[in-house]
């Protein structure tokens, strides 16, 4: 392959989407797919989101057995949370987002499924206030706990100290 072949690709993502959505309706859970670069991201309702990741895991045929990471994003009037699996077996790759209401943001843990959910989820409970029902572990993973809000949320406040910066009267 020479080296002007490398670079973007579009990715047809229609046989990935046919055999998720097949699933999806057979256990009636609703989705909304779409695509940007070649990625492809699969809407679930936040309710729905451990059925539909066990479904993703554990069926034969789409086999999206490696958690690649979990992120949340903050907009204000909602949370949304990214879960993005791949499957080895098919080389399928899907971005699954499930949105959440600011008012109760709280999801079912993932972790029985994929334990490498688990530090994620621990982190964005920490970042973004997200509670995660039936997680096994929900203690504290990065912050000391007095830091009087969730950071990486939209509405946490940075309070900046200020000092002045008195050089030495004289360099050694």
């Amino acid at each position: 392959m020479q080296i002007s072949e490398y670079g973007y690709k579009e990715i047809d993502n229609s046989h990935v989407i046919s055999a998720i959505q097949n699933r999806a309706e057979a256990a009636e859970i609703e989705t909304g797919f779409s695509e940007f670069r070649g990625q492809l991201f699969c809407e679930v309702p936040s309710k729905e989101i451990k059925r539909f990741c066990g479904i993703l895991n554990r069926d034969p045929e789409l086999n999206f057995e490696y958690l690649k990471c979990i992120t949340a994003v903050d907009y204000i009037e909602y949370l949304e949370m990214v879960y993005c699996f791949y499957s080895f077996k098919n080389n399928w790759s899907v971005n699954v987002k499930a949105r959440i209401e600011n008012l109760k943001p709280e999801l079912d843990s993932i972790t029985e499924i994929y334990m490498g959910a688990d530090w994620y989820e621990r982190e964005m409970a920490e970042m973004f206030g997200l509670s995660f029902k039936g997680h096994p572990n929900p203690r504290a993973l990065l912050l000391a706990g007095d830091e009087g809000g969730y950071p990486l949320r939209k509405d946490f406040e940075i309070i900046w100290s200020t000092r002045q910066y008195m050089p030495p009267e004289k360099f050694e």
